[in-house]
């Protein structure tokens, strides 16, 4: 099957130039970003070698094909906020998301505020973190049109990118899940080196995560108080991260088979979310959609926006965090309309979420198109199923459930909303069975039954 790769353009304002002691990698910001005179970021990096290693595995997850051979898109997203330098990217297949958080103690900061570019690593880049040692001087700086790199001698040359629509879909997806993801284990690194060396000889099926004598170990039977942990294979992209980690945690949801792996030091977390099997990746799995099924979130997107950006209950800019509950009183409504409203965000990648603090946070991603994008092929297909008059509601069976009769393509499906599920009998649902987000005739059920009782 064919889909189709919608792709956003940047321009760069250069080609990304190579002097001594200088690289400077072309990038492309944001309004907000623009807003500011010189550089968002800008400070010395406290541990260059180490810092170097963590971007270099970064960029092998963005250039890795863990299933699917698609062209690898490699354009780490980075981030300034106020607290923290973060770098995110997805491996080829989607299936991968790793995140890198710097927080204050990995630079002397000279100056900081917020905003979000975009970069690429190319053959170059790479090369020169290969080489950056620990006595080395390097610096940092982030501006909405570069980001440069400053380290004794350094070459790298750069142009101008493409961004799939597909990361952007991926970002939305991806923080459904971690906000659903929970502590499961904390590791040390020594105790992870021999799983992660086992998982070669795993093949790509089923596999769970036990506790022997206190040591991790892989089986392919789900016993009990197993986690699963598909696609564990790919658990080799942490491998160069071991010996820099003072512990490795597991977050886990057992219901969606997510995991994550976090190594973490005094300065930094390194995240690795992992879909649940090899075979999947995140952009298309459609867990946004139960959230934008309704219209609701609509008129709270711009007063989130306002308040994202900072006012005057916000006096120090942007925000760093974002607390569902309380943006719920600041704005009026319930918790999960906050946070539907907050998914309507994530699907322009505006929004994210850290499992590890319960909160979400925000980019401010450089996309020049509309800024609540409800381009999702089944949440289309739903509406266009409302525009055909294609949802006839049978009579209530109960109180608690509604069923209905949904006509797509000449063929009759019986969809029933149900408080423990929801099920359809089309083929859609049958593979699936929910795991995947809801299908297009579900949605456009559910659309009915709520303009009924708006009525």
């Amino acid at each position: 099957m064919s889909t189709v790769q919608q792709e956003h353009l940047y321009r760069y304002p250069f080609a990304s130039r190579i002097n001594p002691g200088l690289i400077q990698l072309a990038a492309c910001g944001g309004n907000a970003a623009a807003e500011i005179d010189g550089p968002f970021f800008a400070g010395r990096v406290t541990y260059p070698r180490e810092v170097a290693t963590m971007l270099l595995s970064l960029s092998t997850i963005v250039r890795t094909h863990f299933f699917d051979a698609r062209p690898p898109q490699m354009d780490p997203i980075v981030t300034a906020s106020r607290s923290l330098v973060r770098w995110e990217g997805f491996s080829g297949c989607c299936g991968a998301y790793a995140r890198l958080d710097l927080d204050e103690n990995a630079f002397e900061t000279e100056r900081r505020a917020c905003g979000t570019t975009n970069v690429d690593f190319n053959s170059e880049m790479i090369a020169h973190l290969s080489r950056v040692g620990r006595s080395d001087e390097v610096r940092l700086s982030i501006e909405s049109d570069a980001v440069t790199l400053e380290r004794n001698q350094a070459a790298v040359t750069e142009k101008k990118v493409r961004l799939s629509r597909r990361w952007i879909k991926g970002l939305g997806e991806v923080q459904v899940y971690q906000s659903q993801l929970e502590l499961k284990q904390r590791f040390t690194p020594a105790l992870l080196l021999p799983l992660i060396q086992s998982t070669a000889r795993m093949g790509s099926g089923n596999q769970y995560l036990s506790i022997s004598a206190g040591r991790p170990r892989l089986t392919t039977r789900a016993t009990a108080g197993a986690i699963p942990v598909g696609g564990a294979s790919r658990l080799s992209a942490l491998r160069t991260l071991l010996p820099l980690a003072r512990e490795v945690s597991l977050y886990a949801d057992e219901n969606s088979g997510v995991h994550a792996w976090v190594g973490e030091t005094d300065w930094s977390r390194f995240w690795l979310v992992l879909s649940p099997t090899l075979q999947r990746g995140f952009s298309g799995e459609g867990q946004l959609l139960d959230s934008l099924v309704n219209d609701d979130w609509q008129e709270r997107v711009d007063p989130i926006l306002d308040l994202l950006a900072g006012d005057d209950h916000s006096p120090t800019g942007p925000a760093e965090t974002i607390d569902p509950a309380e943006l719920a009183v600041r704005l009026g409504c319930t918790t999960s309309e906050a946070r539907n409203s907050l998914a309507a965000l994530a699907t322009n990648g505006l929004a994210g979420f850290d499992a590890g603090s319960g909160f979400y946070f925000q980019r401010q991603l450089p996309f020049a198109e509309t800024l609540v994008n409800r381009d999702q092929p089944r949440l289309r297909a739903a509406n266009k199923l409302l525009e055909q008059q294609a949802v006839l509601l049978l009579p209530d069976d109960s109180a608690d459930e509604r069923a209905a009769e949904v006509t797509s393509n000449g063929t009759t499906y019986i969809v029933r909303l149900r408080p423990d599920g929801e099920k359809c009998t089309c083929p859609w649902f049958s593979r699936y069975q929910g795991h995947r987000g809801p299908c297009k005739h579900i949605l456009a059920t559910r659309m009915t039954v709520e303009a009924k009782h708006h009525d």
